[in-house]
């Protein structure tokens, strides 16, 4: 899939032109703001507005809206729903006109460095500042390189290891213990291929693994398990790291442990039933799936099975020196408007910092939403939730990782993932080898001119 080189490299430009022609260029609000040590009159009635998305699928924003006025009743939050395929579209336009709400989520790193630059954004730095160093939360993946920062988590899924409890004990194969590489996740892969249709599984539709096809579910974790800052790899031009996973996830669909990309892609396979209805024995996927499985189970929708999470498996390749488990994961973050002054900005600011601490993380936890903040007490709520998994592994690799972005934040970072998307469908669906694909795209993002000298 060859890369048209006059398109790729103007597609941040272009975003980031299209917001800085409403809102007068330069970084961040480019105003003094209010300190969040500020707090609003509560004998002062403020109104303001926050985006969200696919509200009746989407329980989170409605759940900390209310949780947040009961506790602030002077306080009255209006959700603007936006559509969720074109999120980033619809408020890049309502930032370009200056028409954004108050309070918007920021989706994904991804596209973070661009609403940066757009003059959109209020400085939250006074409010990261007082999470800066709280164990119970990571605020760094907001933080730009002039130390400024204009967002702050709410959410902070990670990726782990969903496996399904009953498949395992009767297929006879020892369950994952917290401490498997990727070579122990193939080998019990291959063990799984031998047994479950011995243990009663159809041989011809249920596999030990689903491996969706999103290029994160290899790049990430090659990003992320490397041994180098997902930065000094992802702006310097060089994807070799990335050779030895895409060579096992070639050997899984090969070796028919997974469904294979083409058929995947092609079908359009989703990986809720997949794990849902025991299609799949194990699954890496992000936290947030736990509270789908959860309800799928309750309505009907999936199998009624035990089921665990455990960390993701680790490189075999490279000593891993941090003392959790590595995986990756970007946050989703809230913002606020660089348009909402006086009360409405210490309201909006009040609403962030609480959702990004304890009292909005609980409220998230209470449906199983994966927060940001990850107290003991956030945690006990979490796992209190009916039909959610309840064993200590379980607990321990939802609460204890070291989580490295999936999109580390930069100018070049949408070019960079577009042109490894690209890669990825090559690769897997076995069109080009992996090495010289991999070399392709590294002289195409170089000739964008956009890499770190």
């Amino acid at each position: 899939m060859k890369l048209h080189q006059a398109y790729k490299p103007l597609a941040t430009a272009a975003v980031l032109a299209v917001l800085l022609s409403g809102c007068g260029g330069g970084s961040g609000s480019g105003e003094s703001q209010s300190s969040s040590n500020e707090t609003l009159d509560k004998n002062v009635k403020a109104s303001i507005s926050m985006a969200g998305w696919s509200l009746d699928m989407t329980p989170e924003f409605k759940t900390l809206v209310d949780g947040f006025e009961k506790e602030h009743p002077n306080i009255k939050i209006n959700i603007k729903q936006y559509s969720a395929d074109d999120y980033d579209k619809q408020l890049t336009a309502d930032i370009s006109s200056g028409s954004q709400p108050d309070v918007f989520p920021i989706k994904s790193l991804q596209k973070y460095y661009v609403y940066s630059q757009s003059k959109g954004m209020a400085d939250l730095s006074d409010i990261a500042k007082g999470y800066e160093g709280d164990k119970n939360i990571d605020v760094s993946q907001y933080k730009m390189d002039d130390g400024k920062y204009y967002a702050l988590p709410y959410r902070a899924d990670a990726w782990v290891l969903f496996y399904n409890k009953d498949m395992f004990k009767k297929a006879g194969v020892s369950e994952p213990d917290g401490t498997w590489t990727w070579d122990d996740y193939t080998k019990a892969a291959e063990q799984l291929k031998q047994k479950l249709p011995e243990a009663g599984y159809d041989a011809n539709s249920v596999y030990p693994i689903y491996q969706h096809t999103w290029q994160s579910v290899v790049q990430a974790f090659a990003q992320a398990q490397s041994g180098k800052e997902p930065k000094d790899n992802f702006f310097k031009g060089d994807y070799s790291y990335l050779k030895s996973y895409y060579k096992r996830a070639l050997k899984w669909q090969d070796e028919k442990l997974t469904i294979d990309w083409n058929t995947a892609s092609t079908n359009k396979v989703q990986y809720q039933p997949q794990f849902g209805t025991e299609k799949a024995a194990m699954m890496p996927m992000g936290t947030w799936y736990a509270a789908v499985l959860v309800e799928q189970q309750k309505n009907g929708q999936a199998n009624k099975f035990e089921w665990g999470l455990a960390p993701v498996p680790q490189n075999p390749e490279v000593r891993n020196k941090s003392s959790k488990p590595i995986t990756f994961g970007d946050p989703t973050g809230l913002a606020i408007s660089s348009k909402t002054k006086g009360d409405q900005l210490k309201a909006a600011k009040e609403f962030v910092k609480w959702c990004a601490g304890e009292g909005g993380s609980k409220a998230l936890a209470n449906i199983s939403t994966t927060p940001a903040y990850f107290s003991k007490s956030v945690t006990d709520v979490f796992f209190k939730v009916d039909g959610m998994a309840k064993d200590q592994l379980s607990e321990k690799t939802w609460r204890v990782h070291d989580t490295r972005p999936e999109n580390p934040v930069g100018a070049a970072t949408d070019t960079i993932q577009n042109v490894l998307k690209d890669t990825h469908s090559s690769i897997m669906t076995e069109t080009k080898k992996v090495g010289p694909a991999l070399d392709e795209a590294a002289s195409n993002i170089k000739d964008q001119g956009v890499l770190d000298e």
